[in-house]
């Protein structure tokens, strides 16, 4: 935003720069525009996903009817709880069959007998799973509605990591919607790392015991596949979870985020599980 030369009241469009009498202020990320960049999707709103979350809360609003009327998003507190729907069962079957094929083709490479193999695939996908289902509960117990959808592009890409030596293992999302506070939404986000920190200092209390044991190797790169997660996701940027930690209480995403970067050089340094 910058003041025009003479005009005092005349603002730039922080997308194109052209001088604007009155300009539009965008109601998700705050900045001002021309009318040509007034949509978020005209000038690559940097909030992009509470976007898409109010435009889905609409879509539903409109089409989900009851006999007494318009169906409120919002979930009375007799109604919260986890509930998963037919189509989201769907998806989330979807989801895990191919976060658990993708994951097969990452461990390959590693020494695993066929069970350790297995058990490595396992861990792998309930860390995927369980990361999006917290962030599930946590809207739910709000009263938002949650639900996880897989999408066409992560759906391409994770298909092709089973395949590729690249790997982008993210089929899908939980979508949130409703009216939700700061807090609600900083909580929401922070419940899926915190997950797999706990999946990771859960396998790490086991090794000890299982130090002569065929499933010492998977149990160790289950927790260190965890501790990434949690790490990667913790990245204060785009549409990472990081990101709405860090605007809703830095010291809690400082706490997280350097938990999780200990766990990851923990495990992967430290211990070596994959030497």
């Amino acid at each position: 935003m910058f003041p025009c030369p003479g005009a005092p009241r005349c603002l730039r469009c922080e997308r194109c720069g052209v001088e604007v009498d009155l300009p539009f202020k965008c109601n998700y990320c705050g900045h001002y525009y021309c009318p040509d960049h007034r949509l978020p999707e005209n000038h690559e709103c940097s909030e992009t996903w509470r976007v898409k979350a109010v435009r889905s809360a609409r879509a539903n609003a409109s089409t989900m009817q009851l006999a007494s009327g318009a169906r409120s998003m919002l979930l009375s507190p007799s109604l919260r709880g986890v509930r998963f729907s037919r189509t989201e069962l769907r998806h989330l079957a979807l989801g895990t069959v191919l976060v658990t094929a993708a994951g097969v083709s990452f461990i390959l490479g590693n020494a695993f007998t066929l069970p350790g193999l297995i058990l490595a695939a396992l861990i792998f996908s309930m860390g995927f799973i369980l990361h999006e289902l917290a962030h599930k509960y946590v809207a739910q117990g709000y009263g938002l509605w949650a639900e996880f959808r897989v999408n066409a592009t992560g759906l391409i890409l994770t298909a092709l990591s089973i395949v590729s030596p690249i790997k982008f293992i993210a089929p899908g999302a939980v979508v949130i919607s409703g009216f939700a506070e700061k807090d609600h939404i900083g909580r929401t986000a922070i419940a899926g790392p915190i997950v797999n920190v706990i999946i990771t200092i859960a396998l790490l209390t086991l090794l000890p015991s299982l130090q002569q044991s065929l499933v010492y190797l998977p149990i160790l790169f289950g927790a260190s596949i965890n501790a990434f997660l949690a790490l990667f996701n913790m990245i204060p940027f785009s549409v990472f979870d990081g990101r709405k930690v860090y605007y809703w209480n830095k010291l809690y995403w400082a706490a997280l985020f350097f938990v999780s970067l200990a766990l990851t050089i923990y495990t992967n340094f430290v211990l070596r599980p994959f030497s």
